[in-house]
């Protein structure tokens, strides 16, 4: 038996195999129910941290970005606009 005919019987014993059947909605209810609020790892506070950091650098940069545009945008307004009226 080649490799080709091995994965063949693999994929077809695969495809009978059926799933377990699980449920988690009745836990999930119950945490909703009882409204207590599941305490966040390391990571996740680590991930709230980066987003907070990533918030406060970006608001001043889209200020500073917006001030930079409309002062770099009147020069070459001003030339369009002479140029527009001179044809």
């Amino acid at each position: 038996m080649n490799w080709e005919q091995k994965i063949e019987q693999l994929a077809a014993r695969a495809r009978d195999e059926r799933p377990p059947r699980v449920d988690v909605a009745s836990g999930v209810l119950g945490i909703l129910a009882a409204g207590q609020p599941v305490p966040s790892g390391v990571a996740e506070r680590l991930w709230i941290w980066l987003a907070a950091g990533a918030s406060a650098v970006a608001v001043p940069a889209a200020i500073a970005a917006f001030v930079l545009y409309t002062r770099s945008v009147q020069p070459l307004s001003e030339i369009v606009e002479a140029i527009a009226w001179a044809s």
